[in-house]
């Protein structure tokens, strides 16, 4: 059964109550009864930048409620530990954080009309999702459009990914920054090399036009479908197939209802870590600025991790010998993006075939 996993952060008997959480956990994907949660699990990049003991709450404490539907222990869901625990020290307890994993509050459409209407302050949404907002966000759903992390940090973070911060804000909501999920690759009961190996293949993705569009193009029957479902979709054979990061996939424990893993890497999957715009409007000067602060900080150390995190879960599903991984060449890439072409022409003109050309300049450079 899946439960709410609230997890404040700064409080008493985190180890314990985390104990017990792992404890629970029986069937996929699981979320355990409301707790604490403690820091990220030990890696080199948390352990550098880790901040001391986390105050506790002071009595005039404001709570911030932040949403997202992936698991514990995602990258993501580390990355915003980890920003809770810095807002927590800034701010010396005066700014607690509470995390809401696994569509606990939702899904990602509904998270985003939350935070249009005020009712949850933060969350961190697939771009997929806010294409009904924008269409600026799509740019980063076009299949194969990154080369590297590289270039796609400089588009986030660049003029680029300020200008569809601008774009958001008038949709209600403040960017504070873009985490990262990390590459994106197909689990599947069958081995794929090119596009013709797709055909057939029911296939879940994001309730997103470009996604459906992308999946089609290749041959295969896209099945728009809530996060919180795939599991029990893959293990019921309802589909046939899933498309996430490694992060994702592990967590979710899709490799245990998946022969293979197809590292396609179609898209570099960046999520805009969001506040409500009425939240945003309600704070002081001083908490505008630890906010800001700490989700750079964590977003800083959120990419680093879910680089480490791709490593290592590769490296793990491999000494299980349970799943086979397929890395595709070059060639085999290439026939992958020429398929998706059509999803290029339908939306380009809509993202702005002179953003996407800066994207190809940017991406020469690495």
């Amino acid at each position: 059964m899946q439960n709410m996993k609230k997890r404040i952060l700064s409080v008493m008997a985190l180890a314990l109550v985390a104990a017990m959480c792992l404890a629970a956990c029986g069937t996929p994907p699981t979320v355990s009864a409301p707790s604490s949660s403690a820091a990220p699990a030990a890696s080199a990049a948390g352990d550098a930048s880790a901040p001391a003991d986390t105050p506790a709450p002071a009595a005039d404490a404001i709570t911030l409620r932040i949403g997202h539907v992936v698991a514990d222990g995602t990258n993501i869901d580390r990355g915003l530990d980890h920003f809770a625990e810095l807002v927590a020290q800034k701010s010396n307890g005066g700014i607690v954080v509470e995390i809401y994993p696994n569509s606990a509050l939702g899904g990602n459409r509904e998270m985003c009309e939350q935070l249009q209407m005020g009712t949850l302050d933060m969350a961190a949404p697939s771009t997929a999702f806010l294409s009904a907002f924008t269409d600026k966000t799509a740019l980063f759903d076009l299949p194969y459009l990154f080369k590297s992390e590289k270039a796609a940090w400089e588009v986030m973070d660049g003029e680029i990914g300020q200008k569809i911060d601008a774009d958001l804000l008038p949709a209600g909501f403040v960017n504070l920054g873009w985490l990262t999920q990390s590459w994106r690759h197909v689990t599947c009961n069958n081995e794929v090399h090119k596009p013709a190996d797709m055909k057939g293949l029911k296939i879940r993705v994001m309730d997103s036009p470009m996604h459906i569009a992308h999946f089609n193009s290749l041959g295969a029957s896209a099945v728009p479908m809530a996060f919180s479902e795939v599991y029990t979709a893959l293990q019921q054979k309802t589909i046939d197939a899933q498309e996430n990061p490694y992060s994702n996939i592990k967590m979710s424990r899709f490799d245990e209802v998946q022969k293979y893993i197809i590292e396609t890497g179609h898209i570099y999957d960046p999520c805009p870590f969001l506040m409500s715009e009425k939240t945003w409007e309600k704070l002081s000067d001083d908490q505008k600025t630890i906010i800001s602060e700490c989700a750079k900080e964590a977003i800083d150390w959120e990419r680093q991790i879910a680089m480490e995190m791709d490593e290592e879960i590769k490296a793990e599903i491999l000494a299980g010998g349970k799943t086979q991984i397929v890395e595709l060449t070059d060639e085999e890439r290439a026939e992958f993006r020429t398929a998706a072409q059509p999803v290029y022409d339908e939306f380009g003109p809509k993202i702005g075939e002179d953003v996407i050309a800066k994207v190809e300049e940017i991406n020469a450079k690495y």
